[in-house]
């Protein structure tokens, strides 16, 4: 076969194994991370964690051989597709890494970034230079570590720690997962990457292998749990992974209140009306007034000593505002008969007159007739007689 051809066969295979880990894959070398911003937009999941912290193995197992691949470069390729399928999160973010961060120092722990306000550019930039790990794994400094860094941040935590859970024999990752768990209680859940191809458990004897060690760390955070990298190598498997960390489902909705059925309150009776206060019955109008008026012979003046006679008329008519008057002026019958019929028209209208303009009765309310010897009350054959039958009368009306 043509060196070309081969070159052209063998190279996706690499730029693959690069990509997703120690383990044989049928995944694309080229991956996209699955988008997990739809179940939080339509409400079908929510966020759980407030802030998480990496810790990132860089210790000299991490070189080793993983089929095509090494397992730091593994480890490079999990933690940018996991940084890639977190979604849209308001979150606090950190990294740390632990191994042997200078030549000749002891295996240690040390902290990359944060906590700050989760940036997606910030953990592949932390990570990138990582080419070659040294010394030994000292998972249980990254874990103190990531306690201390935690010490400020509110809500819910979460801590990833990526590794192959080697070279810890002379460490105490597990004491040191139980001190977090002790610090933050409920608030935090661990959760361990195991790298490399190690997916068999077997004796806890044998300190070379892993898998124990990291299913032992993440049983001591309780509520996390141990996942490979194969398991979490293609976008499917990181974003099921991404989701139980960062993700849960709503709580249910409480049922909506039973509508409150009021007994229906009495109609409370309508009340009495109150008791109207009943007016006085109006003065009965009398049939007639005679007023005791005396009038110099043939004149109609009516001199001042006679106000009282005419008040009294006044006074009626002011408590019976309903009622009206007719004033009849009357004489005897000496004399002619249209003389007289004229002179008690005009002592008629004097009275009228009186009435309005001393008592302020409307003149509307009042009539003046002059009835002149028609209507006598006594004989006019006797001085008496005549005297009686020279008069003013008052006739009230309804």
């Amino acid at each position: 076969m043509h060196r070309k051809t081969i070159f052209k066969i063998l190279a996706p295979l690499a730029m693959f194994a690069l990509m997703t880990g120690c383990a044989t894959q049928k995944a694309a070398p080229l991956v996209t991370a699955v988008d997990l911003n739809p179940k939080l937009t339509s409400g079908q999941l929510v966020q759980k964690v407030n802030s998480f912290e990496v810790l990132v193995d860089q210790s000299r197992s991490m070189n080793d051989n993983c089929k095509l691949t090494t397992k730091l470069k593994q480890e490079k390729a999990l933690i940018n597709l996991f940084n890639d399928t977190i979604p849209n999160l308001k979150l606090n973010a950190a990294a740390r890494a632990f191994g042997q961060k200078n030549v000749f120092e002891d295996a240690t722990s040390w902290n990359l970034f944060g906590p700050a306000a989760y940036n997606k550019a910030a953990l592949p930039d932390a990570i990138k230079p990582f080419t070659w790990g040294r010394g030994l794994s000292p998972l249980d400094k990254a874990l103190d570590g990531a306690t201390a860094d935690l010490k400020s941040e509110s809500g819910q935590l979460a801590v990833i720690a990526f590794s192959d859970g080697e070279d810890m024999e002379a460490y105490d990752p597990v004491g040191a997962a139980k001190k977090m768990k002790s610090a933050y209680g409920d608030r935090v859940c661990i959760y361990t990457v195991l790298l490399g191809d190690k997916t068999k458990t077997i004796d806890i004897g044998d300190k070379n292998e892993g898998i124990n060690m990291m299913q032992q760390v993440a049983d001591a955070g309780k509520c996390g749990f141990m996942v490979t990298g194969e398991s979490i190598s293609t976008p499917q498997g990181m974003a099921d992974f991404v989701e139980k960390v960062f993700l849960t489902t709503p709580p249910p909705k409480a049922p909506a209140p039973a509508p409150v059925v009021e007994e229906p309150k009495p109609v409370p009776a309508p009340a009495a009306p109150e008791p109207q206060p009943v007016p006085e019955p109006k003065a009965k109008a009398p049939a007639g007034m005679t007023l005791k008026i005396q009038f110099a012979t043939g004149k109609s003046d009516i001199q001042p000593q006679y106000r009282a006679e005419i008040e009294k008329v006044a006074a009626f008519l002011k408590e019976n505002p309903g009622s009206t008057v007719v004033i009849e002026g009357h004489t005897d019958n000496a004399g002619a008969r249209a003389a007289n019929i004229n002179l008690s028209q005009s002592r008629a209208n004097s009275v009228k007159d009186y009435l309005v303009s001393e008592f302020g009765i409307d003149a509307s309310r009042i009539k003046a007739v002059g009835y002149g010897p028609d209507k006598p009350i006594a004989s006019n054959a006797t001085s008496e007689g005549r005297q009686k039958n020279r008069r003013v009368s008052a006739v009230f009306q309804r």
